[in-house]
């Protein structure tokens, strides 16, 4: 079994390739698995759009997939992926099908929460999150300004990060369990001056 700090890490950069867009293997396994539900490693192997898809199923831009060049991705690399998965914990293998766990699938319902934000209209005004988290609490530092890139918040300056989307309800309930919300100030501005003169 493998540590949850590392475990952590894997799920934190699997939703940040799934969120991103960023392509791999591995993501695009996942992601399809996520609104598939139950596949076969047929549907990866054989000719069909699957195969041939160097981006990402639901996520990621049509018109991005357009430019990027197509490419098949080979046999060892998704049967390799497909391994991680299981041994991760986040896909199991019945008899020749694939379908993810209980564990798979509070990382996807994860994702699909943070997408759901990302994907909302926009309502004109930016957020801008300032922090000041104790060095002794570096680890609950870190676990925040990933959660942050994770909804597409940007940062000005090292603990100040600004970004078109609100904080899920979710994150702020984990801010509260963690005891941070003395340390981190939420503002919601009309609009920003880049460099003054």
């Amino acid at each position: 079994m493998k540590p949850k700090k590392k475990v952590n890490k894997i799920s934190a950069r699997l939703a940040r390739n799934i969120l991103n867009g960023t392509f791999s293997a591995t993501a695009w396994i996942f992601e399809t698995l996520i609104f598939a539900g139950v596949l076969t490693i047929d549907v990866f192997l054989n000719p069909s759009p699957y195969a041939d898809r160097s981006g990402l199923v639901a996520f990621s831009d049509q018109s991005s997939l357009e430019k990027k060049p197509k490419k098949k991705i080979k046999e060892t690399v998704i049967r390799h992926s497909l391994w991680r998965l299981q041994k991760q914990g986040f896909v199991q293998k019945e008899g020749k099908f694939y379908r993810l766990t209980s564990k798979g699938k509070s990382l996807a319902d994860y994702i699909l929460k943070r997408k759901d934000v990302i994907d909302n209209k926009w309502d004109n005004r930016f957020r801008v999150v300032i922090f000041d988290i104790p060095e002794k609490q570096a680890h609950e530092r870190d676990w925040f300004r990933q959660e942050l890139y994770l909804l597409n918040y940007k940062k000005l300056q090292e603990s100040v990060f600004i970004s078109k989307c609100p904080l899920i309800p979710e994150l702020i309930k984990e801010i509260k369990r963690r005891k941070l919300g003395n340390f981190i100030n939420y503002l919601l501005v009309d609009k920003v001056y880049k460099n003054i003169h």
